[in-house]
Formats: C-alpha cells, sequence, structure tokens
C-alpha cells in the first residue's frame, strides 16, 4: 500500500495519464526490437552509401539498382511494426517503484510489494534471464523480470536504497 494518499491502483492510473506520483520512479517495458531496427538503420544506411558512391563512379547501373533496393529493404526492416489489435495488451507493462513499496504490473498480473514485509531482494538469474528475487518475510518468493523494462539495470540499486538495514 502506498499510504493513505494513493491505493497501488491509483497509483498506476496516474502512471498511466502521465502523472508519476511524487517520490516513485516509474519503468516501462523495453522495445525489444530496438536493437534489429538500429542494425537495419546501419545497414540501409551503408548499402545506400555505397550505392550513391557507385554512381558517382560511373559504375553500372544494375549495380547500384541492387545496392539501392537492398538499402530499400533494409530501411523497410528499420521500420518499427504495428501490433495486431489481438496482440495488443490492455494496459502496459509497468514497474513502479514508490517511497513505500514495489508496484509491478506485467505478464503475471499486479503484484505489489512494501519494503516493511520484505525480507530479501537480491539479483537472481530466472529461465536466462537476469531480474530480482524478491523475498517476502514470511518465506515467499517472486521473480521480476527486471531486464523487461528499460533502465531496468537501475531498479536493484534504488531499491537497495530504499530497503531498511537488516537487523543483525
Amino acid at each position: 500500500m502506498l499510504g493513505n494518499e494513493m491505493s497501488e491502483v491509483e497509483a498506476l492510473l496516474s502512471v498511466d495519464a502521465g502523472r508519476v506520483p511524487p517520490g516513485a520512479v516509474a519503468f516501462f517495458p523495453r522495445d525489444p526490437e530496438a536493437v534489429q531496427r538500429r542494425i537495419c538503420t546501419f545497414f540501409a544506411l551503408v548499402s545506400l552509401a555505397a550505392g550513391v558512391g557507385l554512381a558517382l563512379g560511373t559504375h553500372s547501373r544494375v549495380g547500384v539498382a541492387l545496392l539501392a533496393l537492398v538499402g530499400v529493404a533494409f530501411a523497410v526492416g528499420a521500420l518499427p511494426t504495428r501490433p495486431d489489435v489481438e496482440e495488443a495488451p490492455t494496459k502496459r507493462p509497468t514497474l513502479l517503484l514508490t517511497v513505500e513499496g514495489l508496484i509491478v504490473r506485467d505478464d503475471c498480473g499486479l503484484r505489489t510489494w512494501s519494503f516493511d514485509d520484505l525480507a530479501d531482494v537480491r539479483p537472481y538469474m530466472h529461465l536466462r534471464t537476469l531480474g530480482l528475487l524478491v523475498v517476502r518475510k514470511d518465506g515467499k518468493r517472486d521473480f521480476i523480470d527486471t531486464m523487461a523494462f528499460e533502465r531496468g539495470d537501475r531498479v536493484p540499486e534504488l531499491i537497495g536504497r530504499r530497503l531498511k538495514p537488516r537487523e543483525a
């Protein structure tokens, strides 16, 4: 719970509307195709530059045309695709780190943790994915795929600042 002023649902609705609550940090989904699009953009520019170079050097028009076609194909590959209507999630995945806890809306649904109820939070590798293992004081464990979010590598550090030091 986020205290008396705002519930978890209200905090997520606020973030969905573009207003991050004071003292909170919001993380949104990482674009899984971003690296592929950057590579396609690079090869499109290289192909088109080589085609222009060949054209200026008065080489065969067939070679120039082929390089132009390759460049256009890579340029099309660099464009983002829109998901099908059926594939589009109703709510985008969000990780919200507040002053009092952690709220995650992802493929596993809506999950919340209060820092007061946590025994430990540590980096953990699960199914070849690096994320966080969240351990509650009652022993229950949950995995959060923080790397599915932009800047997700910052989450462990930010949580570490907000967790109370463990008693010896």
